[in-house]
This record gives C-alpha cells, structure tokens and sequence, in this order.
C-alpha cells in the first residue's frame, strides 16, 4: 500500500455541527504503515490504540490535528513486530514527538511501554507525552508522562 500525505485541509465540517476530520496520513494501522512512510518525517506522531477514536468525543480535534496518525493494539497484534518498527521509524526520520493516547485498560498500557522502550532503543532524545481515556470516555491522565528506565538484556 502507498503511503499518502494529504497535503490540503480537509473540507469543513457540514452544517450539523460534525467535526472537520484532521486525519493526514493513509494508511494508519501501524503494521501497514511499516517504517517506509516519508511523511513520518519531521512529523509530530499520534500513536493511538485501536479504541480510542471510539471512546473519546472530539478526537479528531482534541488528538489529530496536526499530527501524523498510527494506530494499532498490543493485546491483538505483535507487540515485539510494533517494538521493532517503531525503533527503526525513530531511528530512520526526524521525529518531532510522539503523542500516545490510550485506554485505561491492562492491555493498553503495552502500548505507551513499547513506544517508550523503542525511543530509548532509537537512541534519539524524542519527546514523549501521555493521555489515558476511561471506558466512558473520560480523560483519566494527560500530559508529559515519565519516560521508564530501558530494559537491560538478560
């Protein structure tokens, strides 16, 4: 699949009141996306799980704009293949950060570990901030979230 840069803003949002969508990037899912993307470069990333456009209202304003998207989900998909695309991502382009937004659940956390541990492996200084968002939706935590220290090989 080649990757696409939607150059232009999107239209306006009609006259219901919906949203204007943000999305700037196809494709989205991380595993399509693999590290071939040139747009990725000095981008601002929105690494998002699978649920939560879903669960949040205003997503597309409140997390996308402006931002790259990837999406994907470490219960369902692998997350040592995630871990070893996003270190060669980082390593390979000029990131300027990376947004993870994510829900409060278990599984979910794999998420914001492997991105933290695939910016440490890069071995790039690239910032790194958090958002949490309960099963209603609710924002549960958001903001700049401590990096965790790099797994030493055993």
């Amino acid at each position: 699949m080649k990757p696409v840069n939607f150059s232009e803003k999107q239209a306006a949002a009609s006259t219901t009141g919906d949203e204007c969508p943000e999305l700037q990037n196809w494709p989205i899912q991380l595993k399509l996306i693999g590290t071939g993307a040139p747009y990725l470069n000095d981008a601002d990333i929105l690494l998002a799980a699978d649920c939560t456009a879903f669960s949040a209202v205003g997503f597309h304003s409140r997390f996308i704009k402006g931002k790259k998207v990837i999406i994907g989900c470490p219960k369902l998909d692998n997350a040592q293949e995630y871990f070893q695309t996003l270190t060669e991502m980082f390593r390979q382009f000029s990131i300027k950060s990376v947004s993870v937004v994510r829900m409060e659940v278990p599984c979910c956390g794999g998420l914001a570990y492997i991105t933290q541990q695939a910016i440490k492996n890069s071995g790039k200084d690239i910032p790194y901030s958090e958002t949490v968002i309960g099963i209603k939706g609710d924002i549960k935590q958001e903001g700049m979230a401590p990096m965790i220290p790099k797994l030493q090989p055993v």
